[in-house]
């Protein structure tokens, strides 16, 4: 995808206040004064067996971008590729788990677009608003600033989990399925109340990917503690098993040369450091005066937000991974 946009013309006009420069989650576009636009798209191939949650978990992931750059959502256009020949009872599901995604984040459903598809597919065409001078974006990370991750990691090995055993640890089901249909609309509240300088959500490029786009954006360098970030429950044994998202190694290859690993981190460690992640959660740089008063608006909310890195100075877009 890189490659490809570096062919297009990068479009200039003082409008857009965020494009695709700085590979940011969400596009910004000025209307007026103190009322700006945040518009993105995604979708994703079920990963749980049950349509409704599915379709929560979609939007969830969809919605997310807007609430990256601080933003709220206002509409949304369903995306779905279905099988013609599938039951239309799950189309239906998926539907209303993505609309009551979106009226719970505030906004409404107002139309859409369904394809057919050989296997499903399903996401969200989402419009949000934003205060031009309250924009999070994910270029302005400072040395010295705390990096706090709002999720556990561990969704691709649970995907995994789902599609090669009959049946999911029960523990690891239900953290997953909790963490994935959680919107990221407290964590972003909070963020911007606490002057975050910079955040984005880890999704498809996994953790170390996104964060490395921040790094070379912000022209720093990143340190993460392994030992400080959290997982969920049963998935470094799993990754121990040999158990791995596809999506390590292409983001090992596309990142990969940007990231230093100590030796004491375990090889379980580093695949789910890597993998994609389906609804994740924020990662967001910080004042250290500010990292309690964050934290303890998440807890508030149910939500376990740990410190798990910093940033540092070093060479540009380069990361380092320690225990």
């Amino acid at each position: 995808m890189a490659l490809a946009l570096k062919q297009l013309k990068r479009p200039e006009d003082p409008r857009l206040l965020v494009g695709i420069n700085t590979a940011d989650d969400a596009g910004v576009f000025l209307l007026q004064d103190g009322l700006a636009l945040v518009q993105t798209v995604d979708l994703l191939t079920p990963m749980v067996d049950d349509p409704y949650v599915f379709g929560r978990i979609a939007a969830a992931n969809s919605l997310s971008d807007v609430y990256a750059m601080g933003g709220s959502p206002l509409t949304a256009l369903n995306v779905v590729g279905f099988p013609e020949r599938s039951n239309p009872d799950w189309l239906a599901e998926i539907l209303r788990g993505g609309q009551d995604a979106v009226e719970e984040a505030g906004g409404l459903v107002v139309g859409g677009h369904t394809f057919n598809e050989s296997e499903i597919k399903y996401g969200l065409s989402v419009t949000g608003q934003i205060d031009p001078k309250r924009i999070v974006k994910n270029n302005s990370a400072q040395v010295g600033n705390v990096l706090v991750l709002t999720k556990p990691l561990g969704c691709g090995v649970f995907g995994q989990a789902m599609m090669a055993q009959d049946e999911v640890d029960p523990e690891l089901y239900e953290a997953a399925t909790k963490s994935m249909l959680t919107l990221n609309r407290a964590a972003s509240e909070a963020m911007v109340e606490c002057g975050a300088t910079a955040a984005t959500d880890v999704t498809g490029y996994g953790l170390l990917g996104h964060a490395q786009e921040m790094a070379e954006a912000s022209k720093a360098r990143l340190r993460f503690h392994v030992g400080a970030v959290s997982f969920l429950p049963k998935v470094l044994e799993l990754s121990d098993s040999g158990m791995k998202d596809p999506g390590v190694k292409m983001n090992q290859a596309s990142f990969g040369k940007w990231v230093e690993f100590d030796e004491g981190v375990a090889k379980s460690e580093t695949r789910i450091l890597w993998e994609s992640q389906t609804s994740g959660g924020l990662l967001v740089a910080l004042p250290p005066d500010r990292v309690k008063e964050f934290q303890a608006m998440l807890e508030k909310q149910g939500i376990c937000g740990p410190a798990v890195g910093e940033v540092i100075k070093g060479l540009a877009g380069t990361i380092e991974v320690r225990r």
